[in-house]
Protein backbone atom coordinates (compact mmCIF):
# COMPACT_ATOMS: atom_id res chain seq x y z
CA UNK A 1 0.00 0.00 0.00
CA UNK A 2 1.15 3.45 -0.95
CA UNK A 3 2.21 5.93 1.42
CA UNK A 4 -0.99 8.01 2.24
CA UNK A 5 0.13 11.79 1.92
CA UNK A 6 -3.08 13.58 2.52
CA UNK A 7 -3.49 11.71 5.97
CA UNK A 8 0.10 10.86 7.30
CA UNK A 9 1.99 13.94 6.36
CA UNK A 10 2.02 17.61 7.70
CA UNK A 11 2.47 19.82 4.68
CA UNK A 12 3.93 23.36 4.49
CA UNK A 13 3.35 25.34 1.73
CA UNK A 14 0.93 24.85 -1.49
CA UNK A 15 0.24 21.26 -2.48
CA UNK A 16 -1.76 19.57 -5.04
CA UNK A 17 -3.02 16.15 -4.81
CA UNK A 18 -2.39 13.90 -7.63
CA UNK A 19 -3.46 10.51 -8.85
CA UNK A 20 -0.45 8.93 -7.19
CA UNK A 21 0.91 11.47 -4.85
CA UNK A 22 0.96 14.93 -3.98
CA UNK A 23 3.05 17.89 -6.08
CA UNK A 24 4.14 21.56 -5.38
CA UNK A 25 6.38 24.25 -7.38
CA UNK A 26 7.15 27.00 -4.85
CA UNK A 27 10.62 27.35 -2.84
CA UNK A 28 9.89 26.01 0.64
CA UNK A 29 7.43 23.26 -0.01
CA UNK A 30 7.79 20.66 2.41
CA UNK A 31 6.35 17.66 3.92
CA UNK A 32 7.54 16.26 7.44
CA UNK A 33 6.59 12.58 8.45
CA UNK A 34 7.29 10.54 11.91
CA UNK A 35 7.75 7.11 11.80
CA UNK A 36 9.78 4.67 14.29
CA UNK A 37 12.36 2.62 12.73
CA UNK A 38 15.92 2.66 11.37
CA UNK A 39 15.61 3.25 7.56
CA UNK A 40 13.28 4.95 5.06
CA UNK A 41 13.38 5.49 1.15
CA UNK A 42 11.42 8.16 -0.63
CA UNK A 43 9.93 7.96 -4.27
CA UNK A 44 10.17 11.22 -5.73
CA UNK A 45 9.52 12.35 -9.46
CA UNK A 46 11.25 15.74 -11.62
CA UNK A 47 7.61 16.86 -13.33
CA UNK A 48 9.74 18.45 -16.39
CA UNK A 49 12.57 16.07 -16.40
CA UNK A 50 15.03 19.00 -16.02
CA UNK A 51 16.85 17.79 -13.19
CA UNK A 52 17.16 21.01 -11.80
CA UNK A 53 14.99 20.79 -8.18
CA UNK A 54 16.75 20.45 -5.40
CA UNK A 55 15.86 19.28 -1.89
CA UNK A 56 16.95 19.63 1.60
CA UNK A 57 16.51 16.32 3.53
CA UNK A 58 15.91 16.90 7.99
CA UNK A 59 16.11 14.01 10.20
CA UNK A 60 15.33 14.91 13.37
CA UNK A 61 15.46 18.74 12.63
CA UNK A 62 19.10 18.25 11.52
CA UNK A 63 20.29 18.53 7.97
CA UNK A 64 21.72 15.39 6.60
CA UNK A 65 21.78 16.23 2.70
CA UNK A 66 21.35 17.85 -0.08
CA UNK A 67 19.82 15.90 -2.67
CA UNK A 68 19.16 17.01 -6.62
CA UNK A 69 15.75 15.39 -8.07
CA UNK A 70 17.48 13.16 -10.77
CA UNK A 71 14.73 12.63 -14.04
CA UNK A 72 16.12 9.59 -14.60
CA UNK A 73 16.26 8.24 -10.95
CA UNK A 74 13.05 8.32 -8.57
CA UNK A 75 14.03 6.11 -6.00
CA UNK A 76 16.10 7.49 -2.64
CA UNK A 77 17.25 6.09 0.32
CA UNK A 78 17.36 9.00 2.92
CA UNK A 79 18.63 7.18 5.47
CA UNK A 80 19.61 3.54 6.62
CA UNK A 81 21.36 3.27 10.08
CA UNK A 82 19.22 5.35 12.53
CA UNK A 83 18.59 4.33 15.90
CA UNK A 84 15.52 1.95 16.18
CA UNK A 85 12.84 4.44 17.79
CA UNK A 86 11.14 7.46 16.35
CA UNK A 87 11.86 9.92 14.19
CA UNK A 88 10.86 12.80 12.38
CA UNK A 89 11.55 13.55 8.35
CA UNK A 90 11.04 16.74 6.81
CA UNK A 91 11.89 17.00 2.81
CA UNK A 92 11.92 20.77 1.85
CA UNK A 93 11.69 21.98 -2.13
CA UNK A 94 15.14 24.66 -1.75
CA UNK A 95 14.71 25.86 -5.50
CA UNK A 96 11.61 28.27 -6.87
CA UNK A 97 9.41 26.80 -9.36
CA UNK A 98 11.64 28.22 -12.36
CA UNK A 99 14.11 25.33 -11.76
CA UNK A 100 10.82 22.76 -11.60
CA UNK A 101 8.32 21.31 -9.89
CA UNK A 102 8.29 17.92 -7.69
CA UNK A 103 6.05 15.01 -6.87
CA UNK A 104 6.14 12.99 -3.97
CA UNK A 105 4.68 9.39 -5.00
CA UNK A 106 5.83 7.27 -2.12
CA UNK A 107 7.45 7.05 1.55
CA UNK A 108 8.63 3.36 2.62
CA UNK A 109 9.87 2.00 6.00
CA UNK A 110 11.34 -1.69 6.61
CA UNK A 111 10.41 -3.11 9.79
CA UNK A 112 9.12 -0.16 10.86
CA UNK A 113 5.68 1.79 11.00
CA UNK A 114 4.43 5.53 10.68
CA UNK A 115 2.78 7.42 13.53
CA UNK A 116 0.85 10.33 13.21
CA UNK A 117 2.40 13.33 11.72
CA UNK A 118 3.26 16.32 13.84
CA UNK A 119 0.83 18.94 14.56
CA UNK A 120 1.31 22.36 12.74
CA UNK A 121 2.83 25.53 13.45
CA UNK A 122 1.24 27.90 15.79
CA UNK A 123 1.22 30.87 12.98
CA UNK A 124 1.01 31.29 9.37
CA UNK A 125 3.29 33.74 7.39
CA UNK A 126 2.83 34.79 3.89
CA UNK A 127 5.86 36.42 1.94
CA UNK A 128 5.67 37.74 -1.78
CA UNK A 129 8.79 38.72 -3.24
CA UNK A 130 11.38 37.98 -6.22
CA UNK A 131 14.67 36.60 -6.54
CA UNK A 132 16.02 37.57 -2.83
CA UNK A 133 12.55 36.14 -1.32
CA UNK A 134 13.82 32.79 -2.92
CA UNK A 135 17.47 32.86 -1.76
CA UNK A 136 18.74 33.23 -5.10
CA UNK A 137 23.11 32.22 -5.54
CA UNK A 138 22.54 32.85 -1.35
CA UNK A 139 25.38 29.89 -1.45
CA UNK A 140 27.29 31.21 -4.08
CA UNK A 141 31.03 30.57 -3.66
CA UNK A 142 32.23 33.25 -6.78
CA UNK A 143 30.01 36.24 -7.70
CA UNK A 144 28.31 34.48 -10.88
CA UNK A 145 28.38 30.91 -9.08
CA UNK A 146 24.00 31.11 -9.67
CA UNK A 147 23.16 27.83 -10.84
CA UNK A 148 20.27 26.37 -9.49
CA UNK A 149 22.33 24.11 -6.34
CA UNK A 150 23.45 27.42 -4.93
CA UNK A 151 19.38 28.57 -4.36
CA UNK A 152 19.07 27.95 -0.43
CA UNK A 153 15.70 28.74 0.04
CA UNK A 154 16.15 27.09 3.85
CA UNK A 155 18.90 29.75 4.46
CA UNK A 156 16.93 32.82 2.73
CA UNK A 157 15.67 35.54 5.12
CA UNK A 158 12.01 34.20 4.17
CA UNK A 159 12.13 30.68 5.75
CA UNK A 160 14.56 31.73 8.46
CA UNK A 161 11.83 34.54 9.24
CA UNK A 162 9.24 31.91 9.44
CA UNK A 163 11.58 29.56 11.83
CA UNK A 164 12.23 32.39 14.16
CA UNK A 165 8.52 33.22 14.41
CA UNK A 166 7.83 29.52 15.03
CA UNK A 167 5.24 30.13 11.81
CA UNK A 168 4.09 28.12 8.61
CA UNK A 169 5.69 30.06 5.65
CA UNK A 170 4.15 29.91 2.32
CA UNK A 171 6.90 32.05 0.15
CA UNK A 172 5.33 33.09 -3.07
CA UNK A 173 8.65 34.36 -4.54
CA UNK A 174 9.90 34.31 -8.60
CA UNK A 175 13.46 35.45 -9.62
CA UNK A 176 13.22 38.39 -11.89
CA UNK A 177 9.64 39.52 -10.79
CA UNK A 178 8.32 42.59 -9.78
CA UNK A 179 5.30 44.83 -8.58
CA UNK A 180 4.63 47.25 -11.99
CA UNK A 181 7.01 44.82 -14.16
CA UNK A 182 10.05 42.44 -14.04
CA UNK A 183 13.63 42.51 -14.77
CA UNK A 184 14.93 44.66 -17.92
CA UNK A 185 10.86 45.98 -18.01
CA UNK A 186 8.58 43.69 -19.24
CA UNK A 187 5.00 43.01 -17.41
CA UNK A 188 4.26 39.42 -18.36
CA UNK A 189 4.09 37.19 -15.30
CA UNK A 190 4.74 40.06 -12.93
CA UNK A 191 4.48 39.14 -8.95
CA UNK A 192 1.38 40.92 -8.47
CA UNK A 193 -0.35 39.28 -11.21
CA UNK A 194 0.72 35.87 -10.54
CA UNK A 195 0.03 36.26 -7.19
CA UNK A 196 -4.00 37.71 -7.48
CA UNK A 197 -4.53 35.85 -10.44
CA UNK A 198 -2.83 32.45 -10.72
CA UNK A 199 -1.92 31.35 -7.18
CA UNK A 200 -5.20 32.84 -4.63
CA UNK A 201 -7.15 31.45 -7.07
CA UNK A 202 -5.12 28.04 -6.79
CA UNK A 203 -5.05 28.20 -2.65
CA UNK A 204 -8.80 28.68 -3.06
CA UNK A 205 -9.81 25.65 -5.52
CA UNK A 206 -7.00 23.36 -5.74
CA UNK A 207 -4.97 23.33 -3.55
CA UNK A 208 -4.89 20.69 -0.34
CA UNK A 209 -4.83 23.10 2.79
CA UNK A 210 -6.50 26.20 3.36
CA UNK A 211 -4.06 28.71 3.98
CA UNK A 212 -5.22 31.86 6.33
CA UNK A 213 -2.02 33.80 7.04
CA UNK A 214 -1.56 35.89 10.50
CA UNK A 215 1.34 38.05 8.97
CA UNK A 216 1.83 39.18 5.06
CA UNK A 217 4.91 40.43 3.89
CA UNK A 218 6.07 41.94 0.44
CA UNK A 219 9.32 42.58 -1.08
CA UNK A 220 8.74 43.85 -4.12
CA UNK A 221 10.97 46.87 -6.35
CA UNK A 222 14.40 45.62 -6.80
CA UNK A 223 13.28 44.42 -10.56
CA UNK A 224 11.15 47.45 -11.31
CA UNK A 225 13.73 49.63 -10.51
CA UNK A 226 16.09 47.99 -12.91
CA UNK A 227 14.66 49.20 -16.53
CA UNK A 228 13.44 52.93 -16.74
CA UNK A 229 10.17 53.23 -14.82
CA UNK A 230 7.45 56.27 -13.69
CA UNK A 231 7.63 55.82 -9.75
CA UNK A 232 3.59 56.92 -10.15
CA UNK A 233 2.87 53.60 -12.41
CA UNK A 234 5.48 51.35 -9.09
CA UNK A 235 2.47 52.81 -6.70
CA UNK A 236 -0.59 52.04 -8.63
CA UNK A 237 0.46 48.39 -8.73
CA UNK A 238 1.60 48.15 -5.90
CA UNK A 239 -1.71 49.80 -4.13
CA UNK A 240 -3.82 47.56 -6.48
CA UNK A 241 -1.49 44.39 -5.26
CA UNK A 242 -2.03 45.75 -1.19
CA UNK A 243 -5.98 46.70 -1.17
CA UNK A 244 -6.34 42.98 -3.04
CA UNK A 245 -4.46 41.71 0.19
CA UNK A 246 -6.50 43.40 2.27
CA UNK A 247 -9.76 42.74 0.85
CA UNK A 248 -8.73 38.90 1.05
CA UNK A 249 -6.73 39.00 4.90
CA UNK A 250 -8.78 42.37 6.35
CA UNK A 251 -7.08 41.63 9.51
CA UNK A 252 -3.49 40.55 8.96
CA UNK A 253 -0.47 43.24 9.60
CA UNK A 254 0.72 44.02 5.83
CA UNK A 255 4.93 44.37 5.94
CA UNK A 256 6.24 46.36 2.85
CA UNK A 257 9.93 45.46 2.52
CA UNK A 258 12.36 46.80 -0.22
CA UNK A 259 16.60 46.02 -0.14
CA UNK A 260 19.19 45.11 -0.06
CA UNK A 261 19.96 45.25 -3.33
CA UNK A 262 18.32 48.88 -4.05
CA UNK A 263 16.79 51.47 -2.07
CA UNK A 264 15.72 53.63 -5.09
CA UNK A 265 12.04 52.61 -4.31
CA UNK A 266 12.52 53.24 -1.19
CA UNK A 267 11.47 56.66 -0.92
CA UNK A 268 8.23 56.23 -3.00
CA UNK A 269 7.22 52.90 -1.03
CA UNK A 270 7.46 54.76 2.06
CA UNK A 271 5.26 57.31 0.74
CA UNK A 272 2.38 55.36 -0.34
CA UNK A 273 2.17 53.47 2.93
CA UNK A 274 1.95 56.76 4.97
CA UNK A 275 -0.74 57.25 2.34
CA UNK A 276 -2.32 54.27 2.71
CA UNK A 277 -2.06 54.66 7.14
CA UNK A 278 -3.30 58.52 6.71
CA UNK A 279 -6.55 56.73 4.56
CA UNK A 280 -7.36 54.39 7.62
CA UNK A 281 -4.96 51.25 7.06
CA UNK A 282 -3.01 51.78 10.29
CA UNK A 283 -1.78 47.77 9.75
CA UNK A 284 0.40 48.41 6.98
CA UNK A 285 4.21 48.56 7.87
CA UNK A 286 7.17 49.77 5.77
CA UNK A 287 10.44 48.04 6.26
CA UNK A 288 13.81 49.34 4.83
CA UNK A 289 16.64 46.62 4.64
CA UNK A 290 19.97 48.28 4.74
CA UNK A 291 22.26 47.89 1.37
CA UNK A 292 24.12 44.92 1.18
CA UNK A 293 27.98 45.84 2.75
CA UNK A 294 31.12 44.72 0.59
CA UNK A 295 33.09 42.62 1.77
CA UNK A 296 31.24 43.00 5.56
CA UNK A 297 28.52 41.22 4.46
CA UNK A 298 29.97 38.50 2.42
CA UNK A 299 28.93 37.61 -1.47
CA UNK A 300 26.20 36.08 -2.88
CA UNK A 301 25.78 34.95 -6.72
CA UNK A 302 25.04 37.86 -9.02
CA UNK A 303 25.12 40.42 -6.62
CA UNK A 304 22.49 38.91 -4.36
CA UNK A 305 22.72 38.66 -0.49
CA UNK A 306 24.84 35.86 1.11
CA UNK A 307 23.70 33.38 3.91
CA UNK A 308 24.90 35.92 6.44
CA UNK A 309 22.94 38.92 5.21
CA UNK A 310 19.46 37.13 4.84
CA UNK A 311 20.26 36.19 8.63
CA UNK A 312 20.45 39.93 9.78
CA UNK A 313 17.50 40.64 7.19
CA UNK A 314 15.30 37.88 9.04
CA UNK A 315 16.16 39.72 12.65
CA UNK A 316 15.46 42.91 11.27
CA UNK A 317 12.19 41.23 10.17
CA UNK A 318 10.62 39.34 12.80
CA UNK A 319 11.81 42.42 15.08
CA UNK A 320 10.12 44.35 13.40
CA UNK A 321 6.59 42.06 13.28
CA UNK A 322 6.97 41.26 16.75
CA UNK A 323 7.15 45.02 17.81
CA UNK A 324 3.48 45.00 15.83
CA UNK A 325 1.89 41.87 16.19
CA UNK A 326 0.82 40.19 19.66
CA UNK A 327 2.11 36.82 19.27
CA UNK A 328 1.85 34.34 22.34
CA UNK A 329 5.08 33.53 24.21
CA UNK A 330 6.11 29.54 22.63
CA UNK A 331 8.55 27.33 24.81
CA UNK A 332 12.14 27.75 23.77
CA UNK A 333 12.34 25.99 20.11
CA UNK A 334 15.59 25.20 18.13
CA UNK A 335 17.77 27.36 16.25
CA UNK A 336 16.96 28.26 12.53
CA UNK A 337 18.26 25.44 10.77
CA UNK A 338 21.57 26.23 9.12
CA UNK A 339 23.60 24.01 6.87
Amino acid sequence: MKFDFAASSLRHGLFHQERDGISCFLPGSAITVRFHGREITAEIEDVRGEGKSWLNVYIDDLPVRVMRIDPDNRLYQLADDLEDVPHTLTLQKRTEAAFGSIKFTDLTIENGAFLSPPAPLPYRLLIIGDSITCGFGNEAQIPCDCDASRENIALAYSSLTGQLLHAETLIVGASGTGCYQNFGGGKEGRMSDYFMETICPDLDQEAMDPFHPDMIVINLGTNDWSAPIEPADYLEQYRKLTGFIRDRYPSAPLFCAIGPMTLDPAPHLKDLIESLNEEGDDNIHFVEFPLIKRPEDGMGGCGHPSIKKHRQMAEQLVGTIRQVCSLSPLPRQPAARTE
